[in-house]
């Protein structure tokens, strides 16, 4: 396919690959679509094959932030993918291919092989230096930045409600769920540590992906992302297993004495704090971008706060209300898949 990138941006592409021995381009590929507004794309020679990132100004998702935390984890002995060249100006970024092997379509093969694999990188990335300067926290402020995208694009805006009376009882527990959080221990997170960005590599551990938005926080966030995953149910002994497998690991990494009790709290709590999150930043992406591909986890999302919330005395009311948005989100559904 032909790259609709400009003539300085061509250029380098042309260049870096020269620079680090890489050969001729012979062919490239587009990535699929993510809610990002990046774009991926694998370029190959006859003897090599990369990724290209291509960054739009003006997103969050900065070359500074994907450089800057890529060469941290790098460092901390996590496996990213090398970064071999990259220009901010242009939004450009090459790395590391690792292939094809996305958690996502292939945790049936061998899932307890690859869960393994993806707790001994979390670790890593967990029992990585605390850098309150390079590092920003997850608190009250971002927690506040979740709840508006969720009550603007998600409940008012996606699902056309107007009840500010349930609102604010979903609100008030939102609240106290973050409260909860805020008395985790804190670890560095990599704030989306899911099936979509984590890819079995032929060195046989987890490659990391999508790591940029990493910041401070509580140590139940990124297991919720990888536990309480969308894509795939797993039976509840089976889950137990990878947590128990989780704190004899940590215990012995960080010195750090986890419950079984206190960590199936922790995981609950931050898996409730990171669904509200997702449904409003998706929502956010279906009405900037008309991406529709990602709404289609909506029901499930809710059924997981829905159930979630239901085993804890404290957030019965949210499960109440939460459970109360079924019948307009499937009303929405019918009409955008109809």
């Amino acid at each position: 396919m032909n790259l609709e990138i400009s003539v300085p941006q061509n250029n380098w592409l042309l260049k870096s690959f020269e620079d680090n021995g890489f050969g001729n381009i012979t062919s490239i590929s587009q990535l699929r679509i993510e809610s990002s507004q990046r774009e991926f794309f694998r370029v190959k020679s006859k003897k090599n094959s990369l990724i290209l990132m291509i960054v739009p100004p003006g997103i969050d998702e900065s070359v500074y932030l994907f450089v800057s935390k890529g060469k941290f984890f790098k460092k901390n002995k996590v496996n990213v993918p090398e970064i071999f060249a990259y220009d901010e100006n242009l939004g450009l970024i090459l790395v590391e291919d690792f292939g094809d092997t996305l958690y996502q379509f292939n945790l049936d093969n061998s899932p307890d092989l690859y869960y393994e694999q993806a707790i001994d990188e979390l670790i890593k990335i967990q029992s990585s230096y605390k850098d309150d300067n390079f590092f920003t926290p997850l608190n009250k402020k971002v927690f506040d930045m979740n709840w508006n995208l969720f009550e603007k694009n998600f409940y008012k805006n996606f699902l056309d409600m107007s009840d500010d009376k349930l609102l604010n009882k979903i609100k008030k527990n939102y609240d106290a769920v973050c409260n909860q959080l805020e008395t985790q221990p804190k670890v560095v997170c990599h704030y989306d540590y899911e099936c979509r960005n984590l890819i079995f590599t032929s060195s046989k551990r987890a490659g990391i992906l999508d790591f940029q938005d990493a910041l401070i926080g509580p140590i139940g966030l990124d297991l919720a992302s990888l536990f309480k995953d969308l894509y795939y149910e797993w039976s509840e002994e089976r889950i137990h297993s990878w947590y128990k497998s989780y704190i004899s690991k940590v215990k012995k990494k960080f010195d750090l004495e986890l419950s079984f009790e206190s960590l199936v709290k922790f995981i609950d709590f931050a898996s409730i704090q990171r669904q509200i999150r997702i449904l409003g930043k998706l929502s956010q992406v279906y009405q900037q971008l008309n991406r529709e591909e990602r709404i289609k986890d909506f029901p499930r999302l809710i059924n997981y706060l829905v159930e979630t919330s239901s085993r804890y005395t404290e957030l019965e009311n949210l499960s109440l209300a939460i459970s109360s948005l079924q019948g307009p989100l499937n009303k929405k559904m019918e009409r955008i898949f109809s």
